[in-house]
């Protein structure tokens, strides 16, 4: 597997098993998990690796790519394309520019689980 592509999987894992990468990291692991299910079967020990740690998954994939190349040409687009998918969904830009008049907080945020309070509630 190209070296300079083993980072990205590793942040890719490490961001959709920790959770910061929301639903969309959730639609990512279902298809990383049929990639690895179609190309090695259920009792393959390359599904087995995806329930450990994120170094661990990361590790065996990156294994299973080094000895098949067709999984490792489909584990390197889908790292690509989920990095890419991840990233854009994350990229923020909140701006107040322009004549804007601002008469109260104001609140600039990316993803945003549960509430936000302003004041006394």
């Amino acid at each position: 597997m190209d070296p300079s592509v083993i980072p990205t999987l590793a942040a890719v894992i490490s961001a959709i098993v920790g959770g910061a990468a929301g639903e969309v990291g959730k639609n990512a692991w279902t298809s990383l998990t049929a990639l690895v299910r179609r190309r090695f079967g259920d009792d393959a020990p390359a599904v087995a690796a995806l329930e450990g740690p994120p170094e661990e998954v990361t590790r065996a994939l990156v294994d299973h790519a080094q000895a098949d190349s067709e999984f490792q040409q489909a584990l390197t687009k889908w790292t690509v394309d989920t990095a890419r998918l991840i990233q854009s969904k994350h990229d923020v830009s909140n701006t107040i520019g322009g004549e804007a008049r601002i008469s109260g907080p104001v609140i600039q945020a990316g993803d945003v689980y549960g509430s936000i309070n302003l004041g006394k509630s």
